[in-house]
């Protein structure tokens, strides 16, 4: 049996991803399970989704990935080292990526122009953003099902249909054509751990106890905004959005407001409430 763990962000197509691959796995013959995580309720978040299939029995298996023969990182920003060590030895991340990954590790790196192929073929969300999830299933298809793209053009038309699946299966047909296995590089040293004094408990990250003990802010949630607001001349200072921002991440002092980038989470409910003209406006964050 393989696993595979989707991943991207809320609003990215990463659940249709995984359904749609799960229907290209069955054409071909082979039981499958699909189901997502949903986390943060918001987009932008990350979001995870689960793929199991096998040629030669049903899945039995109820509980979501702790590990993963395929990672598919659909989001263009690099995967974390924490995702990248779910990939069991030998295994295999495929990348919506032009540029060669830097990082290294024992396992194959592949990689397509997956968003950049999505804007060719006008597969865009609602804000404007290119949707490269069809062009990851098209590089992945070639890569675990040689042969498959004419499966995976099924399940896009009976998925999507219309206009919608004519494009889709022309981004399919791009992803498998430009797909590039990357050489393999020397596997990083993992970073060494140490027990936290006088706590009694094993280091974070530990086998047994995978647990951690830090606060939420130490995480840098403003990664996951897909935009970012700006504050402009007419800005008043006076602290409407600072009241409204469901984060904290807006404050005022001296006279002036700052913004948090590191927690802001680009949901642009400070745009909505700011009763100010011209005094705020969000613009795209580039990974």
């Amino acid at each position: 049996m393989q696993e595979m763990l989707l991943v991207g962000r809320g609003g990215e197509g990463v659940v249709l991803a995984s359904q749609i691959l799960a229907d290209t796995f069955a054409r071909a013959g082979s039981w499958v399970q699909s189901f997502p995580e949903f986390k943060a309720e918001r987009r932008g978040a990350p979001i995870s989704a689960f793929l199991r299939w096998e040629e030669s029995a049903p899945v039995r298996r109820r509980y979501k990935l702790r590990d993963c023969d395929v990672l598919l990182a659909i989001t263009p920003a690099p995967p974390a080292p924490e995702l990248l060590a779910r990939v069991r030895p030998g295994g295999l991340v495929v990348l919506n990526r032009d540029e060669p990954f830097p990082a290294g590790g024992d396992y194959r790196v592949a990689r397509v122009p997956a968003s950049r192929i999505a804007r060719r073929h006008g597969i865009l969300s609602p804000e404007g953003r290119p949707m490269g999830n069809v062009a990851m299933l098209a590089a992945a298809v070639r890569l675990l099902l040689p042969g498959g793209l004419e499966l995976l053009e099924q399940a896009i038309a009976a998925r999507l249909g219309g206009n919608l699946a004519e494009a889709n299966v022309a981004a399919a047909r791009d992803g498998y054509r430009r797909v590039r296995r990357q050489r393999t590089q020397r596997p990083a040293r993992p970073p060494e751990t140490e027990p936290v004094a006088g706590s009694g408990l094993p280091a974070r990250g530990s086998a047994d106890f995978p647990i951690g003990r830090t606060s939420a802010r130490t995480v840098e949630t403003g990664s996951w905004s897909l935009e970012r607001p700006l504050l402009l001349d007419p800005c008043t200072a006076c602290g409407v959005c600072a009241l409204f921002c469901p984060e904290g991440a807006i404050e005022r002092g001296d006279g002036t407001m700052t913004i948090d980038y590191l927690h802001c989470k680009g949901c642009g409910i400070c745009e909505i409430v700011c009763p100010v003209r011209g005094a705020l406006e969000l613009e795209e964050v580039v990974a």
